[in-house]
């Protein structure tokens, strides 16, 4: 009989167990600066003293102590508030336990005991659930985008660790594994699988020290599966006799019959002799009909899925669905197609595009079965039915749905009733509006497209075997920057090859390409990747060179060839393309070849392909020099990073070597692009590329191209009135091109909020999730996002930050080193992402309080590499008060809510928590500091450096893009300034006029003492040397040190008798910034002293592309960039060396 397993295995979990080999090592106590975060781990999960170290040593590995503690405190927090008086603490973690291992109705008993009801308690429910998730899935980024349903289905079904364990123990693998197991489990829970697992390991420990492991696992599964005489063996090959081991005879065969008929009840009631005769039963016939009866043999045959890929896709919906489920499926399946048409193969082509959503499949699939909706409207929702399981496996059943809800959910056909559902309708739309942008007319062509053409041709010359790595670069730049269409306006003028490794269910733009599946195999199937690569690149060689040789097409331009070209190969939609099915034929023919299975023959084959190729398509050069001819594009690179072969060697790498074998002088390079992969994958330090062997191959890598000036390439013509200034869709453009674009063709379609949805798309790109974080889930680098985007932190040059910063949260690479030993990030001015940050600090105080305590605790690490900390400080207290400011009407349809304008008396009344009237304005003119009163509206939602002092016109331009701005540095009598609009009406289409620009000066000091009035004379105008503003100012004085109780002392007049126009009130300590919330005093005085710097200055000028990225970059900060130097330019090793002086220790970046 089975027993219950001890408590070890009734608490172990998925994803928190480790590997046999280190349990001994993980045992051991966690260092001590971690105790406190240990004993609360094991307290709130009733671990035992031998496990809870290595589970706690796991996590804390896969998450880190930040994470791992602000999970705690939340757990901490929901359990205590919900737990009933009556119930002991103890019950309450023991069922939370068993919910986050996945037992079964362990979830409902949870709720229970915490006298939880789906409908009064949503919102804890659906903490607990995402709670469980993170426990039970550490390694795992986020739950983002899954739903409660699909989370709980994951967290009940999914058990890796004891997968791994069930295969080992009966030599199954991949789907046979995945199959057997899932089987077993939805048959007996998990409780009674590990306790069987447990007792089969106990036995076949019992194995004699020279027998081996294999041999026992190989026989053991023969008995199990009724082998003739396999009994015997079994017992022989474990030294068993009757006589003297009889209880382990018996347990051997319980366990075989618990492993066979797992559905039965316990087998106590059963003879030993009759479990062993219904065991030994199965014969070859009835083995083989099972084998050909499994879920996965079905599941192949009514897909169209490729050898390569079906595996992974049925491992899939088994994990997500389980394996009883799936059977129902293909039941349903099957009988509705075989009672349409006998033709299956031909019905599952229409079937797969009808699941997947490809555009008007329905009708399709209508067609080919003939069906009407007169007289089969069962059939047709039965039909739906199974598509949004296929499409959903982890969802809830679909029969309590309606049929328009099914269809809303699978989206839009042609056939489907018309909704008002915006939510859906945006979704569906979404995709449009992407590939419209990619249709829009191209800006700064010379300035991108012809540069990165010549450095790609340079390239293509500079290809040596025994210098560089391989025919290899990456286009590094900040997410939404263009580097996609970039790639697609390359393909004007060369041949390019795009492969899109996109996850197959992202609704990213352009889609996965159908190669995808070719460069990234099911991990399931074993296959040899060197060699798929080198067919893959054979077959695209073959391909191309086949399609630029025929006669009819070699007689026509170079453009008209590339053209059709381009029809032929570049997939931008769901629409495939030939380019892909002849790739995959002549794979295919590889493969049959007899002597493929040879490297060096895989090799030289490789070679001429591409040396055919290139004789094949045309030149736009002179003969006799090596040029561009076919570039290979591969975007969302990451996805090669990501994936290793068994001995944990990236995808990236095998491809990596597979295309240094590829010829010089043969006209190929290849570009890898991503946005979320970590630019050290693709570009490593020289000192630490392990793809570095001695084999005849150089070790140096190309530069990435990164200098790509996108910004503000749409904005429109100068505004002319206050409804135009505050218009959204002109706001949108400033920055990149792609959320202007989006916005404009998003509200061109119609449907409400376009706005929001924008906004919220850059808010997400920002953080880099799919689902806004909570304040304690926030990362350091997404906090360093958000600050950059609105007050223009920077970090020091060696932080490692930075790379995240570019790969994965919209920041601009400004700077790679040579030796890839560090780059530099930044965020330029962008309004979408300043008020998207905006707009996300304001969803909560918590927001604001996380951020500026990271911050402090930044500038106290020294993270940080400018700014004074008391200037951030009141960087940010502006932004704030702007956030809390009543929002002036700016005449348009929609404002945007974190990028609106407000009266210059409304701010000063936020800050000061006083009526306007009563404010003590100080001023030697009455009249100016009325007209700034009634007259003044401000417009900022973020802060950029600028390098110049600005004069009346720049105040102007930066009203145009609603910025606020840090002055130079050593900037006379300001920290930092704000334009003021004079208007006399409260018109919106009041004309902007130059004569009425102003401005508001900010001076900090965050010294303790007393304010030095004296200096007082200096905060003016006159002495910034501010030109052509004829109108009363604003000085504000920020003494954030200061003592509340202290009576401001007299301002000095400036030492200019014309300047005659300030008004100014100062802050004397933060108590009197009525705004500020306790905590967020607590966090602003954290905060120290950092120095800004000037990043043009790593650059040779002299260079016009060069000057026009940085120009185009960082256009704030330079009114005009610095002259050319007329001096020689300096060496390679002297500029890194100068620049290193500027820098601590070189951080080594991940290797592949």
């Amino acid at each position: 009989m089975l027993m219950e397993a001890p408590s070890r295995e009734q608490k172990e979990s998925d994803k928190l167990t480790p590997d046999p080999q280190s349990t001994l090592k993980s045992q051991q106590h966690p260092i001590q600066a971690d105790m406190d975060e240990y004993e609360r781990f094991a307290t709130l999960h009733g671990y035992q003293e031998n496990q809870q170290a290595e589970h706690f040593q796991v996590v804390l590995k896969a998450v880190g102590v930040e994470r791992l503690q602000n999970y705690h405190d939340d757990l901490e927090e929901i359990l205590s508030k919900l737990k009933p008086p009556d119930t002991k603490q103890e019950d309450v973690i023991s069922r939370w336990a068993n919910f986050f291992q996945g037992y079964k109705r362990s979830f409902a008993k949870l709720k229970k005991i915490l006298n939880l009801t789906d409908a009064d308690h949503e919102n804890q429910i659906e903490q607990l659930v995402e709670l469980a998730y993170f426990i039970r899935f550490p390694s795992e980024k986020e739950n983002s985008g899954m739903s409660q349903e699909e989370m709980l289905t994951r967290i009940q079904t999914l058990h890796l660790t004891d997968r791994e364990r069930f295969g080992k123990l009966h030599c199954f693998e991949g789907v046979i594994l995945v199959e057997s197991f899932s089987v077993l489990f939805e048959a007996v829970g998990i409780k009674k699988l590990r306790v069987y697992l447990t007792k089969l390991e106990n036995i076949v420990e019992l194995k004699p020290p020279d027998t081996k492991h294999e041999d026992v696992i190989s026989q053991w599964a023969k008995f199990f599966q009724g082998y003739e005489g396999s009994f015997a063996r079994l017992k022989e090959i474990l030294k068993l006799t009757d006589a003297d081991h009889e209880s382990q005879i018996k347990q051997l065969v319980e366990l075989a019959h618990f492993i066979r008929f797992p559905m039965e009840k316990e087998p106590s009631e059963r003879l030993l002799e009759e479990m062993l005769t219904r065991i030994q039963q199965s014969d070859k016939k009835s083995r083989k009909s099972q084998q050909q009866s499994t879920a996965f043999k079905r599941f192949e045959k009514l897909h169209g899925y490729g050898k390569d890929e079906v595996a992974g896709k049925f491992i899939a919906i088994v994990e997500a669905a389980g394996v009883a489920r799936l059977q129902k499926y293909h039941e349903e399946l099957q009988s509705l197609m075989h009672s349409f048409n006998d033709d299956l193969s031909a019905c599952r082509i229409y079937w797969t595009r009808f699941y997947q959503g490809c555009k008007d499949s329905f009708p399709e699939l209508k067609r080919w079965l003939k069906l009407t909706d007169q007289d089969h409207e069962d059939e047709i929702r039965k039909f739906f039915q199974l598509a949004y399981f296929r499409r959903f496996p982890t969802r809830q059943d679909s029969s309590e749905m309606s049929t328009d809800k099914i269809l809303l959910a699978l989206g839009p056909t042609k056939s489907s009733p018309k909704t008002t559902n915006d939510t859906v309708e945006r979704l569906a739309w979404a995709a449009d509006i992407v590939r419209e942008g990619f249709e829009a007319p191209y800006r700064a062509y010379d300035s991108i497209v012809i540069p990165t053409l010549a450095t790609l041709h340079n390239y293509v010359v500079e290809w040596k075997t025994n210098l560089y790595r391989a025919p290899y670069t990456s286009i590094v730049g900040a997410t939404m920057s263009g580097k996609t269409r970039l790639v697609i306006e390359l393909a004007k003028h060369v041949c390019v090859v795009y492969i899109c490794l996109r996850p197959p269910k992202s609704t990213g733009q352009p889609p996965r390409s159908e190669l995808a599946n070719s460069m990234l195999p099911d991990q399931a199937v074993k296959v040899d990747l060197q060699e798929r690569y080198a067919r893959l690149l054979t077959a695209i060689f073959r391909v191309v060179a086949s399609f630029f040789s025929k006669p009819d097409r070699q007689d026509k331009l170079i453009k008209d060839q590339l053209d059709a070209w381009n029809k032929y190969s570049l997939q931008l939609d769901d629409t495939p393309v030939q380019f892909a099915c002849d790739v995959q034929e002549e794979m295919k023919m590889l493969a049959e070849q007899s002597n493929w299975d040879n490297s060096a023959t895989r090799i030289r084959v490789l070679q001429a392909a591409a040396k055919k190729m290139n004789q094949s398509v045309p030149s736009t050069n002179q003969e006799g020099v090596a040029q561009l001819k076919v570039l290979l594009a591969i975007d969302e690179a990451r996805n090669l990073v990501e994936q290793t072969d068994d001995e944990e060697v990236s995808y990236f790498r095998l491809f990596r070597r597979v295309l240094a074998e590829l010829p010089i002088s043969g006209g190929f390079f290849s570009v890898f692009t991503d946005t979320t992969s970590r630019l050290a994958n693709f570009s490593p330090a020289l000192d630490d590329d392990p793809s570095a062997r001695p084999d005849g191959h150089g070790a140096e890598l190309f530069e990435p191209i990164y200098q790509i000036p996108s910004l503000d390439l749409f904005v429109p013509a100068l505004p002319k009135t206050w409804r135009e200034l505050l218009s959204p869709g002109r706001l949108l453009t400033y920055g990149g091109p792609f959320y202007g674009l989006y916005y404009e063709h998003a509200t061109k379609k119609g449907g409400a909020n376009q706005l929001e949805n924008t906004l919220c798309i850059a808010g997400l790109k920002l953080l880099c999730r799919s689902k806004f974080p909570t304040s304690k889930m926030l990362t350091q680098s997404q906090i360093f996002a958000l600050l950059g985007s609105v007050i223009h932190t920077r970090l020091y040059n060696n932080s490692s930050i930075h790379t995240d910063l570019v790969s994965s949260h919209a920041a601009h690479c400004m700077f790679i080193d040579p030796t890839r030993e560090f780059i530099i990030s930044d965020y330029p001015s962008q309004f979408p992402y300043a008020s998207a940050a905006s707009a996300f600090l304001a969803r909560s105080h918590c927001n604001w309080d996380r951020c500026i305590n990271v911050l402090a605790l930044a500038v106290q690490n020294g993270l940080l590499a400018n700014g004074d900390a008391g200037e951030m400080a009141t960087r940010l207290i502006l932004i704030y008060a702007m956030q809390q400011t009543i929002i002036l009407d700016s005449g348009n349809e929609f404002t945007i809510k974190q990028g609106h304008s407000v009266r210059l008396r409304d701010f000063l009344n936020t800050l000061t928590g006083k009526n306007p009237k009563e404010i003590r304005l100080g001023t030697k003119s009455p009249e100016g500091r009325k007209r700034l009163l009634d007259e003044g509206r401000i417009f900022f939602n973020h802060f950029t450096r600028i390098g110049y002092t600005p004069s009346a016109k720049e105040l102007m331009e930066f009203l145009h893009e609603g910025l606020a701005v840090q002055c130079k540095p050593g900037q006379h009598g300001l920290d930092d300034l704000f334009t003021i609009y004079l208007a006399p009406e409260s018109d919106p289409d009041h004309q902007l006029d130059h004569k009425n620009i102003t401005f508001c000066g900010i001076q900090t000091k965050n010294q303790e003492g007393s304010v030095k009035w004296k200096e007082s004379c200096n905060w003016c105008k006159s002495f910034a040397g501010i030109e052509d503003v004829n109108n009363p100012y604003l000085i504000l004085l920020f003494s954030l040190k200061a003592n509340s109780q202290e009576s401001p002392g007299p301002w000095k007049e400036p030492d200019d008798k014309d300047d005659t126009g300030r008004v100014h009130f100062q802050f004397l300590g933060l108590d009197e910034i009525a705004c500020l919330s306790d905590k967020m005093r607590i966090a602003f005085w954290k905060l120290i002293t950092a120095v800004p710097e000037d990043l043009s200055k790593l650059h040779d000028l002299r260079v016009a592309h060069t000057r026009d990225w940085i120009g185009n970059v960082t256009r704030h900060y330079h009114k005009t960039l610095p002259p050319v130097p007329l001096q020689k330019p300096a060496q390679k090793s002297n500029k890194r060396t100068r620049l290193s002086d500027h820098t601590n220790t070189p951080v080594s970046f991940t290797s592949l």
